[in-house]
């Protein structure tokens, strides 16, 4: 039984929590209320309960307590703000059902900043301890290998390198001859080895060990206490971000792991998107919109709103709204507007230059058609035409466009001349696509109004 794993070392990890959660919610109390008199508080007795039953169920639903240091400090942070997070939004849920707005929001305040840096300072501290308790004092697993190619070479490489993971390597079984001192004997003579040595663990890689009965080593396995693993071979495969999922126990080699696809990140996003497009409509849209109709319909004749199709999630087309900048012209759907267009109106400089434009695809991201912040809509023709000429353009469409993005702030916005400046924007969403978390959203929409102040060069 390993440390990270044990029953021991859960218990001490959920009571640790429950100590810094009622710690917090006390404290929170004390410095709202300025006394500990909360038990006599009926409302706020119910209230704690709720709170500590909720962290409950949402560690244990997130898996928070299957602690493993080898998944890196990263994986154990955001775990831990999923879960303040999720836990906040739950407790939001339960406030709006028993109309209980007679709590303090300064308690929770104070509660939250409280739990967040004590938690933060209790994970990463456990976090290390357990790796360095690894690799100075804990009991290693005794593994060997069967095969010599290039993938058991690399395993045998991380087992000496990284020690802090609990493995002891003890060498290679071979069929091939081969000299090298590591090889303690043939595929053939693993029971007389495994008399001779100790052995924990067996990995098996393939197709180095093709000779050997895969079934036959399983009981064997089993029948002498040893785990066996198994190592696919995937280096013919030239994409190297897969990773297996399991369908009911059927493994699926997947090669692009998407943090959208994620139900939780998905509810993020759009409450995001819902809250803060509500807000810019109703503090933003609400007056600019007559403002900008007037001076549009007073300088050029047509629509206060520009319509186009372009391309959404899925690949599928919607309609995407923008304060008419040019004046009414046949070739909107066909060719891009450009630095010194002809067809830009004079109010349409200054409406682009600012990004005013953009605006009312607040209304779009509001029906869910966009995002805030994702991948740059594109007109149909340029979709078509770019998705032949480059390579994986396609794989933007994995999620909803935006009104910004990682490839506007990085200096790909406005028109796009040339092939290689699109290649560049593409490979920045799907960056963006692959690496999404909410706080890169925040600071991309930090930036982009950072841009918008300092006027924006790219724009048409």
């Amino acid at each position: 039984m390993t440390l990270n794993q044990s029953t021991y070392t859960k218990r001490i990890h959920v009571l640790v929590d429950f100590f810094l959660l009622n710690t917090a919610f006390f404290w929170g109390y004390f410095m709202k209320f300025g006394n500990l008199n909360l038990f006599n508080d009926s409302s706020y007795f119910s209230f704690i309960i709720y709170f500590n039953a909720v962290w409950l169920l949402t560690a244990n639903y997130l898996e928070s307590y299957s602690f493993k240091p080898q998944l890196g400090i990263e994986n154990v942070l955001i775990i831990l703000f999923k879960l303040i997070i999720s836990h906040i939004l739950l407790l939001a849920m339960f406030w709006v059902y028993l109309k209980g707005f007679y709590f303090s929001r300064l308690h929770l305040f104070h509660t939250y900043s409280i739990l967040l840096v004590s938690m933060l300072a209790w994970k990463m501290s456990l976090y290390y301890f357990l790796k360095f308790y690894r690799k100075q004092w804990f009991k290693y697993k005794n593994v060997i290998i069967i095969g010599y190619g290039e993938s058991a070479i690399e395993l045998s490489k991380f087992f000496q390198n990284y020690p802090e993971y609990g493995f002891r390597f003890l060498g290679f079984l071979s069929d091939e001859g081969n000299k090298n001192s590591e090889i303690i004997g043939k595929t053939s003579e693993i029971q007389s080895v495994i008399e001779n040595i100790k052995i924990d663990e067996i990995y098996i890689s393939i197709p180095d060990a093709l000779t050997v009965n895969i079934n036959q080593l399983i009981d064997f396995a089993d029948d002498n206490v040893i785990r066996l693993r198994i190592m696919p071979d995937f280096r013919r495969i030239t994409n190297k971000n897969f990773f297996v999922e399991l369908f009911e126990g059927i493994p699926i080699l997947s090669f692009r792991n998407l943090p959208l696809d994620d139900i939780f990140n998905r509810v993020i996003k759009r409450l995001f998107d819902v809250a803060f497009s509500g807000l810019v409509m109703i503090f933003i849209l609400s007056w600019l919109f007559p403002v900008l109709s007037l001076i549009i319909i007073l300088t050029s004749r047509g629509p206060v709103f520009f319509r186009q199709k372009r391309t959404g999630k899925g690949g599928k087309d919607f309609w995407c709204y923008k304060f008419r900048s040019m004046y009414v012209n046949e070739n909107s759907d066909k060719v891009q507007a450009m630095k010194g267009d002809a067809r830009i109106t004079p109010i349409g400089k200054f409406i682009r230059k600012t990004s005013l434009d953009e605006f009312p695809q607040f209304i779009n991201v509001f029906l869910g058609n966009m995002s805030i912040v994702g991948p740059r809509p594109h007109m149909l023709k340029h979709t078509e035409e770019y998705s032949q000429m480059i390579s994986k353009y396609m794989v933007r469409h994995f999620v909803k466009p935006g009104i910004t993005g990682l490839a506007q702030i990085k200096g790909f916005r406005g028109e796009t001349t040339d092939a290689k400046k699109m290649q560049g924007r593409v490979k920045m969403d799907i960056f963006y696509i692959e690496n999404w978390q909410f706080i890169l959203d925040l600071k991309i929409i930090s930036l982009t109004v950072l841009n918008i102040f300092k006027g924006e060069e790219n724009a048409g």
